[in-house]
């Protein structure tokens, strides 16, 4: 009910009937006051004219006959005056029509209440229409704004102010504008981001599949090839493989996080487990270089145990395609934060890639791994700011680099 008295369509039409009420009161009261003095001017002149006619005839009935007009009369003179005049056809039961007093004061009252009436009905029709035009106005306002949303003119505003379900309604309106905005915007920019990579996809597939086919086709058409010429290609087709099924499998990482369909644990999660999990997967890979690890395995954050384990797998291969013999992992411990560092003695980086190093399929210059892709350190990257850390990296040209994952202590507990 609170909320009716809040609308301002509510208000101003309450308003204007409590006015016009007010108006059609007073009027009428001066109108029934106007009738009743008529009346009661008719009643003096008629008991003037009574009493004149009367003592005219019977100047020494002046003193009896005054008290009658001019004070109370007595029960038994208005009982005696009743049956005298019963028998001229003059009773109390006589219609106001053949009352010789109300004759002409009657028709004029009867028309003055129906023009009164009427003249009440026409400004309250004007009012309730009035108000009604103004209620579809908004109505139509609302329409018309949806119809341009609908066409995809999102800079419609309906004008917000005051109190009532309209504002309310307009200030919803304009809420869903901005959303559907930004929904289609974020929607275009996913379409954009799609075709991006499935370009991406495509252009890094192209290689790895032409190797593939030329070397089917050799193995295919030349009949006189060597059982050694022919484990060597067929390795080199295993390698090929190895390197889409990588491929395809990172890139589906990637897309299933950016589009949310990741729900990344937080719990606690022991540095030892995270470097554990890489160096098996990586255990192959590795033997060749000298792996040294510095710090307190016990030391913890509040994480996703098997992702964090996979983006330190990207940052650790990274150091044994690009590193040189020596790999240090340095676990730190802080009451603010716990960090995993991966340093290598590699080639190092040039500053000026820093910027470009983390981004899907850039490629530093370099001639150790020519076949490399580019979308570990990615994955690494998105996987650590999803949980709330930072992946950072310091480098100096010949001198090896050092990729850093941080995570805050404070992190909540699921």
């Amino acid at each position: 009910m609170n909320s009716i008295f809040r609308n301002q369509e509510f208000k101003s039409i309450i308003l204007k009937l409590i006015i016009l009420q007010l108006i059609f009161a007073l009027t009428g009261f001066f109108v029934i006051q106007m009738v009743m003095n008529n009346i009661n001017q008719r009643i003096i002149e008629r008991d003037m004219t009574l009493v004149g006619n009367i003592l005219y005839a019977h100047p020494d009935l002046e003193e009896e006959i005054i008290p009658y007009i001019t004070k109370e009369i007595p029960q038994e003179n208005k009982e005696k005056g009743q049956a005298v005049l019963k028998e001229y056809g003059y009773r109390l039961q006589t219609s106001k029509d053949d009352q010789p007093l109300l004759t002409n004061i009657i028709p004029g009252f009867q028309w003055s209440i129906a023009f009164l009436i009427l003249l009440f009905f026409i400004p309250l029709a004007l009012i309730i229409i009035g108000e009604y035009k103004k209620l579809y106005g908004k109505v139509t306002d609302i329409s018309n704004a949806a119809e341009k949303v609908v066409e995809g003119d999102f800079t419609v505003y309906l004008h917000e102010g005051g109190e009532g379900d309209f504002n309310i309604l307009y200030h919803q309106f304009n809420q869903m504008t901005n959303r559907l905005e930004h929904s289609l915007d974020v929607l275009q920019k996913e379409k954009v981001f799609l075709k991006d990579s499935l370009s991406d996809i495509s252009h890094q597939l192209k290689t790895p599949l032409s190797s593939l086919i030329m070397l089917n086709d050799i193995l295919l058409e030349d009949k006189n090839i060597d059982y050694a010429t022919q484990i060597t290609f067929l390795e080199k087709s295993q390698s090929q493989l190895y390197r889409m099924e990588w491929l395809i499998i990172n890139l589906l990482k990637i897309a299933r996080i950016e589009a949310g369909a990741i729900e990344f644990k937080r719990e606690k999660v022991l540095l030892k487990e995270v470097v554990d999990i890489a160096i098996n997967a990586l255990s192959t890979q590795i033997k060749h270089q000298s792996l040294e690890i510095v710090g307190n395995r016990q030391s913890y954050f509040y994480g996703d145990k098997n992702w964090t384990g996979e983006a330190l797998i990207n940052i650790l291969k990274n150091s044994i395609e690009h590193g040189g013999e020596k790999i240090q992992i340095l676990l730190e411990d802080t009451p603010l934060f716990t960090s995993i560092t991966v340093k290598d003695n590699g080639e190092g980086i040039d500053p000026k890639h820093f910027p470009h190093i983390f981004k899907k399929f850039y490629r530093v210059d370099s001639e150790v791994k020519p076949e490399s892709i580019g979308i570990g350190l990615n994955l690494a990257k998105i996987i650590v700011e999803s949980q709330e850390g930072t992946l950072s990296v310091k480098s100096q040209k010949a001198l090896g680099t050092e990729m850093t994952m941080t995570f805050l202590k404070g992190g909540k507990r699921h």
